[in-house]
């Protein structure tokens, strides 16, 4: 993998790391794997070169639809906003036995990464051990990349977020995907980092796309949401569609 540089999204590292995170919903696999029956959370670490990933799982069943759903804001104690309560609770099911795992590994260099939900656990994964970091200089954050990632947190934890991390992480979005784009206009939820945005699988990704321009894709998505049913919107939401973009750029 390729060592990070500030604001340069690496394609090469995001192919991997999506593969990683389809690698995740499997059933067994390599690497280690950390997971929270009660919550249905799975994390896998697996090792490369001399890179350590975390593939945080996205939503697998119906369970972890509901804790998608769950729409109350917690306050992060790491990084004093609010967060979904949700997204909150997965982690924190897991997450001293993640940093034992951790712990466990030779190496210190670390990359995130998930889908869906699995991709607001990788978010807030990385806020937390930003935080570790401070202190124990042996952790170093690589990179965060998420695949169809649902938003967060609010305004105060997308600054604390970014003053941070926001050079270190990458949200890739395809036009298809609805889950990472609505609802913007309703609540107190924002996103935080870059975002990748693909328009169509041919195209070249748009970087930061401008809210002017963001609404002309945003519009027509709207439209499917009202228009289409469930199950063709949760296909376009699908790993798999991600993998598709990278399988095109290759």
């Amino acid at each position: 993998m390729n060592p990070p540089r500030p604001h340069i999204y690496d394609a090469d590292n995001a192919r991997l790391l999506c593969q990683a995170s389809a690698d995740a919903y499997a059933q067994a696999g390599e690497g280690t794997m950390v997971d929270d029956t009660a919550t249905d959370t799975r994390v896998v670490l697996t090792t490369r070169g001399d890179n350590l990933i975390v593939a945080f799982r996205g939503t697998a069943d119906l369970r972890n639809w509901l804790t998608d759903l769950d729409c109350l804001m917690v306050q992060d104690s790491i990084t004093q906003g609010l967060v979904h309560a949700g997204f909150f609770a997965a982690l924190h099911s897991v997450w001293d036995e993640l940093v034992e795992a951790m712990d466990d590994q030779p190496l210190k260099c670390v990359w995130l990464t998930g889908h869906s939900l699995g991709g607001a656990l990788a978010m807030l994964a990385a806020a937390w051990l930003q935080d570790a970091a401070n202190f124990d200089e042996s952790i170093q954050l690589q990179g965060v990349y998420t695949f169809g990632q649902p938003r967060l947190g609010n305004a105060y934890f997308r600054d604390h977020y970014d003053f941070y991390l926001r050079a270190r992480t990458f949200r890739v979005v395809h036009d298809d995907d609805i889950v990472p784009r609505v609802p913007w206009f309703v609540g107190r939820f924002r996103h935080a980092g870059h975002e990748v945005f693909f328009p169509d699988l041919m195209a070249e990704p748009l970087f930061d796309c401008a809210l002017p321009r963001k609404l002309l894709y945003d519009i027509p998505g709207a439209i499917r949401l009202l228009t289409r049913d469930r199950l063709a919107l949760i296909a376009d939401h699908h790993i798999q569609s991600y993998l598709n973009l990278f399988k095109q750029a290759a």
